[in-house]
């Protein structure tokens, strides 16, 4: 039975290797982007709650920009650094890119224009980019047990 997946890192040339030197950074910066999108549960919850947006939609709001930055700095790690030894990671990382930028662009939608109509599809986004990044990191350490050996 012939596989279609992706060959493991150890059998692309040099995949390992890099792998082993540039995966650690990878998965930082991924948890970085993941503590971010759980931050932003947290911060919605305190203006949610209160009714008052005041500086806790400021800290959503900034904290959203700052997500969607470290997701794309992610993808173009990935592109850059694990180019060949790790496809699925930088699909992933390009998807939760273009997930991200989206996310921040329908929260700012919310806020600039009180269209609260959003909020079904920005919670929902949010919850889906946070697993996302979650698989990032799990996938990113299954390779990188796979290729040490």
């Amino acid at each position: 039975m012939a596989e279609n997946a992706v060959p493991p890192a150890s059998s692309v040339p040099g995949g390992g290797a890099r792998l082993a030197r540039f995966g650690p950074g990878y998965a930082a910066l991924t948890g970085l982007t993941s503590l971010s999108i759980l931050l932003q549960g947290v911060f919605a919850g305190e203006f949610i709650q209160r009714g008052a947006h005041g500086s806790w939609l400021d800290a959503h709001s900034f904290n959203g920009d700052l997500g969607a930055g470290l997701a794309v700095i992610s993808a173009l790690y990935a592109a850059v650094l694990l180019r060949g030894a790790a496809r699925s990671l930088l699909i992933g990382s390009t998807v939760l890119a273009l997930l991200m930028v989206a996310q921040a662009s329908i929260g700012h939608a919310i806020t600039d224009s009180s269209d609260d109509g959003l909020i079904p599809l920005h919670v929902p986004l949010a919850l889906l980019v946070f697993g996302l990044t979650i698989w990032l990191s799990v996938r990113a350490r299954g390779l990188r047990k796979a290729a040490a050996g």
